[in-house]
């Protein structure tokens, strides 16, 4: 729509951002000040302080929650002194008694000034102990010129088990290539925002509201989790019994042996699930480093099987202490 308005000739599109507790208007920005969406820079006598979850300001570029000030800030709600200590705080960058509006929206700031809306706080999630916005790994995703529009949601499909999934809509005449966006965004975003699964939609369900369906998008299917190309199975009695124990913990009954446990949804609680399953086929100790140096089927079971052989033949397998995980 951004790219419409300032595309068609004698039309002007400005984006007026605010919560009702500061006068409603309270950011803008203009489709001939920017190419992309945009939230705007504060308008008159207003601030805006883009800050983490210690109330500091963080970079340019970097994803923080939104504080507003300035004399269009309303000084509460009405008989509610509680709602009103939670959201009306002091202002650490103001004159002394001043407070800022904490908006609960994630923005961040660019290089020319202007404000990115990323999604809200309470849309961020922990992925394997990391606190993640999906709304970024959104922009990434759309950056792919094969991708006309995407959407990244955390599914618990399997109960215990938190995902990452990128639904991808292609642009017209254009064919994507899941294993094509894996590659971009490993390129671009740390390993635990990567998705665990791409599935390609005709489109993207909305709601009546124009707003995405996120209780229509459907569960992915096992092909949705391949990085590129035919599985793997297990080939050897030794790589069945730990494909077993991955697709048990993973709630995933098809993945190929050169799958990583932890980009497939794995963290370290399942971790700890999968290494007491192996304890016992293996009738030996295994440390949680010993999976995190070998997160795939095969070159767990490869590790299990000459640690196995050496003990066998009284070899000494490991000088490490015993397991403390």
């Amino acid at each position: 729509l951004w790219s419409k308005l300032r595309d068609t000739p004698g039309v002007m599109g400005y984006n007026l951002y605010g919560p009702t507790e500061y006068t409603i208007n309270t950011l803008g920005g203009g489709t001939s000040d920017s190419a992309t969406a945009t939230v705007g820079r504060p308008i008159w006598n207003t601030r805006a302080h883009v800050l983490d979850a210690h109330l500091r300001p963080v970079p340019v570029g970097v994803a923080g929650e939104l504080y507003v000030s300035g004399v269009g800030l309303a000084r509460g709600y009405l008989n509610r002194p509680g709602l009103t200590a939670e959201r009306f705080v002091a202002d650490p960058f103001g004159e002394p008694g001043a407070r800022m509006y904490r908006t609960g929206d994630v923005v961040r700031w660019r290089p020319d000034g202007l404000l990115d809306f990323l999604g809200r706080v309470d849309d961020q999630v922990k992925i394997r102990g990391y606190r993640v916005e999906p709304g970024e790994i959104e922009d990434a995703v759309a950056l792919h010129p094969d991708v006309a529009r995407a959407a990244v949601v955390v599914r618990e499909d399997t109960p215990g088990v938190k995902r990452l999934v990128a639904y991808l809509v292609s642009g017209e005449g254009t064919l994507i290539e899941a294993a094509s966006v894996r590659r971009m965004l490993a390129g671009r975003l740390p390993e635990y925002m990567v998705p665990s699964a791409f599935v390609v939609l005709p489109e993207l369900p909305l709601t009546v509201n124009g707003k995405l369906d996120r209780k229509a998008l459907p569960a992915p299917g096992a092909a949705d989790f391949t990085a590129s190309g035919p599985l793997r199975g297990p080939r050897y009695p030794s790589e069945k019994v730990v494909h077993s124990a991955f697709a048990e913990v993973l709630g995933l009954p098809t993945l190929g042996i050169d799958e990583n446990f932890f980009e497939l949804g794995g963290h370290s609680l399942l971790a700890m699930s999968l290494l007491q399953h192996l304890r016992a086929a293996f009738a030996g100790d295994l440390c949680l480093a010993d999976l995190l140096a070998r997160p795939t089927v095969a070159a767990l079971a490869e590790f299990l099987v000459d640690r196995t052989v050496r003990a066998a033949l009284g070899e000494s397998a490991d000088e490490a202490a015993p397991c403390s995980d």
